[in-house]
């Protein structure tokens, strides 16, 4: 909750004052009436006591005040909803370098425990699409609301081959029908696409041919490198080169998204956890200013009324 106007919340500390000096006036008048000593007689002149009633509208009064206090600091609510629309494409590079185990167990493995932990966070609703690349990319999963099979299908994923990055885009791009669009007056369906790759584009399409086709699209592409920065990771006892960071940053920022870097497991869930709200989660303010002003007059008023009715007085 966001609270523009906290000044106004200082009032609230004159309430325990009120309330105490209420119930001390409440003392004086019952040990004033204790005074007269002959009580029956009192009882037989005084009209029937109203009991807790005469408390009910002064409460009225200090709730209302509370109200009007809160409101008048123009507090906001952040509700996170879910966008219920949202179609998330995952990339994921299974070359022959995803096998090194400077990230543990071994890269691909992380790569699968954090997919599948960004796969449970998204909202039902959400479509989900899975596509590896290696030397070429394959449609492992089309675009379903049906989690599960996309679960399955990333537990399959084994490494091997080189790295075509801007193919792999490319067929992402083609599951979320870009014709459609990029057509004027559409209001396209919420779409991400989460690249995690560990090397350098090194085979089919040039993926800085692809980016334009994505910015047209209006589709964000959020890229991860994975892997140590300067390391000497080896698989089979040869060695294996490092991200290509300025291709994926240059792509994630051209497209509005963001490129992430993670040389641990921990990290690499991490991002794909704030990813996931991201996509499938939105955050609506509720103004609460006008509800508790309204709250407030009201008691102010009601508590008024119902001392004229009963007492003929206002508190």
């Amino acid at each position: 909750m966001i609270i523009y106007q906290p000044a106004f919340l200082l009032g609230l500390l004159a309430i325990p004052v009120l309330i105490a000096g209420y119930l001390l006036a409440q003392r004086t008048r019952r040990a004033y009436t204790l005074r007269f000593t002959n009580l029956e007689l009192l009882r037989s002149v005084l009209p029937r006591a109203p009991g807790f009633r005469r408390h009910l509208p002064p409460a009225m009064f200090v709730l209302g005040g509370v109200a009007l206090l809160g409101g008048l600091a123009v507090p906001v609510l952040n509700l996170e909803i879910a966008r219920n629309n949202a179609d998330v494409i995952l990339v994921i590079d299974v070359s022959g370098s995803m096998q090194a185990t400077d990230v543990a167990p071994t890269r691909l493995d992380a790569a699968k425990t954090a997919a599948s932990a960004l796969i449970d966070q998204l909202p039902g609703d959400d479509r989900i699409a899975l596509i590896s690349f290696s030397s070429t990319a394959t449609l492992k999963q089309p675009l379903t609301t049906d989690h599960g099979a996309v679960h399955a299908a990333l537990s399959s994923l084994k490494p091997g081959g080189g790295t075509a990055l801007g193919t792999a885009l490319e067929l992402a791009l083609s599951q979320l029908n870009p014709v459609s669009r990029t057509a004027s007056g559409v209001q396209p369906r919420p779409a991400m696409i989460v690249v995690l790759t560990d090397g350098v584009s090194n085979q089919g399409i040039d993926p800085q041919r692809v980016t334009p086709e994505l910015v047209a699209a209006r589709v964000k592409v959020q890229t991860i490198g994975i892997g140590l920065r300067n390391g000497n990771a080896t698989v089979g006892g040869e060695p294996v080169g490092g991200v290509d960071e300025a291709a994926l940053t240059a792509i994630a920022s051209a497209t509005g998204g963001k490129y992430f870097y993670a040389q641990a497991a921990g990290e690499l869930e991490s991002i794909y956890s704030t990813l996931a709200t991201q996509v499938g989660w939105q955050f609506q303010q509720v103004n609460l200013m006008v509800p508790l002003l309204i709250s407030g007059i009201s008691l102010v008023m009601l508590g008024a009324v119902v001392s004229l009715l009963w007492f003929r007085v206002l508190p």
